[in-house]
């Protein structure tokens, strides 16, 4: 993967968790012309903004003056991670710019972007062992884990269904065969299913939970009560309950597509920092289709991640019935 599509890649997977990204390298692009490498498309609260985007490294002030003359509101820098006085020069200069950490300053029409104090993440792959995976990563993990047939589908396909880059799919399956979890080669299998679930576990409550976004609110009395529309999915207790009758749940996990302010006057509920329902978005694609599988995936994952000793008793009740890991976490 060349810097460019890597400067790409990890821009948009460093995203906020509520804003969607979606980017596109140029085939053909004009000589002596700036912001012609990409297009991106982000989205939030039902808009969606195009820029046409520079992908640059940038370690002077000269390399950002050499925009000036091609910067638009709709342009946008996709860069490394600037010092403090190159982000002000941005500022200054209305250079809308996004980093490879996630650090952002970009303003367009009504929408507005400021990221500031991130640091990159050391790359996953087998020459660093002890860094952690991303949370593109855990996102092409799940949607992997949810259906068998995902990973024999074409990279546009995962990507879609994982709701990642293409350079996030490719990135992650070669990590996949260089730790020999996957096979390589067109049909692409896996070789230790066993293992792709531990990573699943050890690295949710770490890495893709604190990345999550949403709101906690009140709840009512019973969760039943709460009104939900086509795609809504709940996770952690109620999930569980929903797969083993076993548990009541007290601690409240809801995905949703819909847009939080949308979906905060459907459920009529107060936001209360203490409140026992956390809205979440959903990470995964809108065509991922969340079976008794995935579910026991987000069930699993999050009582795990609540340390409390009778929710590891019904992960280990969910996991014989839908999982059948021999050692579990």
């Amino acid at each position: 993967m060349n810097k460019e599509a890597t400067l790409l890649m990890l821009a948009m997977d460093n995203l906020p968790p509520q804003l969607h990204g979606e980017s596109t390298l140029v085939a053909n692009r004009k000589e002596n012309h700036c912001f012609n490498d990409a297009e991106v498309i982000l989205k939030a609260r039902d808009k969606t903004y195009h820029f046409d985007v520079e992908i640059k490294h940038i370690h002077r002030k000269e390399s950002l003056a050499a925009l000036l003359p091609f910067v638009r509101p709709d342009t946008l820098l996709i860069c490394n991670r600037l010092s403090p006085f190159l982000a002000d020069f941005c500022s200054e200069h209305s250079i809308n710019f996004i980093d490879n950490a996630g650090n952002a300053r970009v303003t367009y029409k009504e929408f507005n972007l400021w990221v500031e104090g991130k640091r990159p993440l050391k790359s996953f792959s087998s020459n660093s062992p002890q860094a952690k995976p991303g949370v593109g990563f855990m996102k092409l993990l799940f949607a992997l884990l949810v259906k068998d047939e995902t990973l024999h589908l074409p990279y546009r396909d995962i990507a879609n269904l994982a709701n990642i880059s293409l350079g996030m799919v490719s990135k992650g399956v070669q990590y996949l065969v260089a730790e020999k979890l996957i096979s390589q080669g067109s049909s692409r299998d896996v070789l230790d299913q066993a293992a792709l679930y531990r990573l699943w576990f050890e690295y949710y409550r770490t890495v893709l939970r604190p990345k999550l976004g949403g709101i906690k609110l009140d709840a009512p009395s019973d969760w039943r009560d709460i009104p939900l529309n086509q795609r809504d999915c709940w996770g952690g207790e109620v999930a569980a309950d929903e797969l083993t009758q076993y548990l009541q749940p007290y601690e409240l996990q809801l995905f949703t597509f819909e847009p939080l302010q949308k979906k905060l006057a459907q459920l009529k509920a107060k936001p209360n920092t203490t409140g026992k329902l956390w809205l979440v978005p959903a990470f995964w694609g809108q065509e991922l289709q969340i079976n008794n599988k995935a579910k026991a995936l987000l069930a699993i994952a999050e009582l795990l991640a609540s340390n409390d000793s009778r929710n590891r008793e019904v992960a280990g009740q969910i996991n014989e019935q839908y999982l059948h890991l021999k050692t579990f976490p």
